[in-house]
């Protein structure tokens, strides 16, 4: 089966040594959607973070000072 290297490395965004067998083109694809998915992951985390602060501070202005 012949492969069109470009067009994979296109689709996969990286750059391709142009002899992968499809197993490794396979694991390559596999690899770069679980670090989106753990990107993902540690964006929401921060934003749920940046979110908390948030309403700590807004609480912290509303006490009254004696």
């Amino acid at each position: 089966m012949k492969m069109n290297y470009k067009v994979i490395e296109k689709h996969l965004d990286v750059k391709l040594r142009g002899n992968e067998t499809f197993d490794e083109l396979l694991k390559i694809e596999r690899e770069i959607k679980a670090h989106d998915q753990w990107a993902k992951e540690r964006r929401e985390r921060i934003e749920e973070q940046e979110a908390n602060i948030r309403r700590v501070d807004n609480q912290v202005k509303q006490i009254k000072k004696w």
